[in-house]
């Protein structure tokens, strides 16, 4: 199969890098808006630089999109109407209107487009979901979602709501499998002075209240001194399920049985979840080849986003938004 990679930020240098493992891939394409790091790629990883997307569209079989995400549309418009099966990172578009209507032409097209959530294929995630779906946990009480990351982006493009927090929006309904109703966000600028609403936090807590009447905390922070951590809590009536506490968090534990933090905890995201960008990657190959259904849809994807913008206008409102209408309660 010949893959087309779009983008070769980090983003679609891990997929790159990823996808040279895979038996099943024979060629891969670089895109990128510099020709000289198409080429730089094309070095070190092994493949082709092509200057012009439309070409590289035209070339592979399959389609990575890794750009900015105001480019996401038109390329994943131009794959599907080359019947180019499509990964494309999140968000689909920068709002939820242009995402929804790039899904309604998609969906006439019947190309399919997978949504990079990749926390979806975390081992221990997928561990947690299934002791949900078989009853273990009981009746659903709450989901609690944290994310630490060591530094700010390195793009001010990269907003907070849009980019992070979203992986968490889309874990609470895969996990719950349950819709969000409502949201309250609050914000704060730890670094850098007062904080103006209409800014972009570096910290936030999102409060989410679930249509069965469970609740979920979303909690992030771009300012960990220590590294990249990712941590899920699920406590349900039968269960309190725990994920991301393993001797590599980036956390240092003051209870007397507790390890000493270890100078491999986790420094990156790329690291944290390697593997499940390994097995993210595989099932779109396997979506490619028409062997298996798409796991993560466009619509996951439009009801994240969804959640998000509510509690961007939560957190400026000071307000509870309710998700499906946007108006406070």
């Amino acid at each position: 199969m010949r893959v087309a990679i779009i983008g070769l930020g980090r983003m679609g240098t891990l997929h790159a890098s990823l996808l040279r493992e895979m038996a099943e891939v024979d060629q891969l394409i670089f895109v990128d808006q510099d020709l000289a790091t198409a080429r730089r790629a094309a070095a070190t990883i092994g493949g082709v630089a092509v200057g012009d997307p439309l070409a590289a569209l035209d070339a592979a079989d399959a389609v990575i999109v890794a750009t900015h995400p105001d480019s996401h549309a038109a390329l994943v418009t131009a794959a599907v109407e080359r019947g180019r099966p499509v990964m494309c990172e999140k968000p689909l578009a920068p709002d939820v209107a242009q995402a929804t209507a790039l899904a309604r032409r998609v969906g006439e097209s019947g190309i399919p487009v997978q949504v990079g959530f990749h926390r979806r294929f975390d081992p221990s995630l997928v561990a947690a979901r299934s002791l949900i779906e078989d009853g273990s946990v009981g009746r659903l009480q709450l989901i609690r979602l944290e994310v630490t990351e060591p530094e700010l982006p390195p793009s001010s493009l990269t907003n907070l709501f849009r980019n992070t927090a979203v992986h968490d929006f889309d874990l609470v309904r895969w996990l719950s499998e349950d819709e969000v109703t409502s949201v309250f966000a609050a914000g704060a600028r730890r670094e850098g002075g007062s904080f103006d609403p209409s800014l972009d936090p570096d910290t936030i807590i999102v409060v989410l209240k679930l249509r069965s009447g469970a609740l979920g905390v979303v909690s992030v922070s771009r300012l960990s001194p220590l590294g990249y951590d990712v941590r899920a809590e699920v406590l349900g009536s039968a269960d309190h399920v725990s994920v991301g506490w393993t001797d590599r968090s980036p956390i240092h534990a003051v209870e007397r049985l507790a390890n000493t933090l270890r100078p491999d905890a986790w420094k990156t995201w790329q690291e944290r979840f390697e593997d499940a960008y390994r097995a993210e990657l595989t099932a779109f190959l396997a979506v490619a080849a028409g062997r298996r259904a798409v796991p993560v849809t466009m619509q996951d994807a439009i009801e994240a986003q969804r959640i998000g913008e509510a509690a961007r206008r939560s957190m400026e409102a000071g307000l509870p938004i309710a998700v499906d209408a946007g108006q406070s309660h």
